[in-house]
């Protein structure tokens, strides 16, 4: 196999469920000032920054300068974008946020997500990495070099395409402990 090419195109996405189907759930987008639109294979999670956007969702972001992306209201991975015009709306407008759909981080479903990396082995499976943010390429990836146990978000599963080639891609399941209680209740 050839090394892979990430690009703004590249996102994660589900990839199997143990159920048989993903479950998916529409939320509806905070309308703070600081809400990024959400874009399909956003990872997103509930806004805790604002007290008024209770059960409204953001995509995840990271904090200044550090790609990682940390959290403990993880929901999952946008399946569908952002519509609305939130943003474009004067601060303090009242708007009603749309609404977008969602593909649960719930115990059976693991995503495929995209790496930077040439060390996709089966060695990684059963190993926790964390989520990081690519702004350039406006990607989430798995931070396979980042071996910091306080920024892991997720476990490998699998290595679909095993391999020394750069940016292969690997299956991981979010951790219980990074979801948000309503997903994680069920963990």
């Amino acid at each position: 196999m050839a090394d892979k090419t990430n690009s703004t195109r590249t996102k994660p996405r589900p990839y199997r469920s143990r159920r048989g189907t993903y479950q998916f759930r529409s939320f509806q987008t905070s309308t703070s000032e600081s809400s990024a639109i959400i874009a399909v294979g956003d990872v997103v999670q509930f806004d805790v920054n604002v007290a008024t956007a209770t059960a409204r969702i953001v995509k995840s972001s990271t904090m200044a300068n550090v790609p990682n992306v940390l959290s403990t209201a993880f929901l999952g991975v946008a399946v569908e974008a952002d519509t609305s015009t939130v943003s474009s709306a004067a601060p303090g407008a009242n708007t009603q946020g749309s609404k977008v759909l969602i593909c649960l981080a719930d115990k059976d479903t693991e995503f495929l997500f995209p790496t930077k990396s040439s060390i996709c082995e089966s060695t990684i499976i059963g190993k926790r990495y964390a989520l990081a943010y690519d702004s350039t390429l406006s990607m989430f990836y798995v931070d396979i070099g980042n071996s910091t146990a306080g920024d892991a978000s997720v476990v490998c599963t699998d290595v679909p395409e095993p391999g020394a080639d750069a940016n292969n891609p690997v299956v991981v399941k979010f951790l219980s402990t990074a979801v948000a209680r309503l997903i994680s209740a069920a963990f």
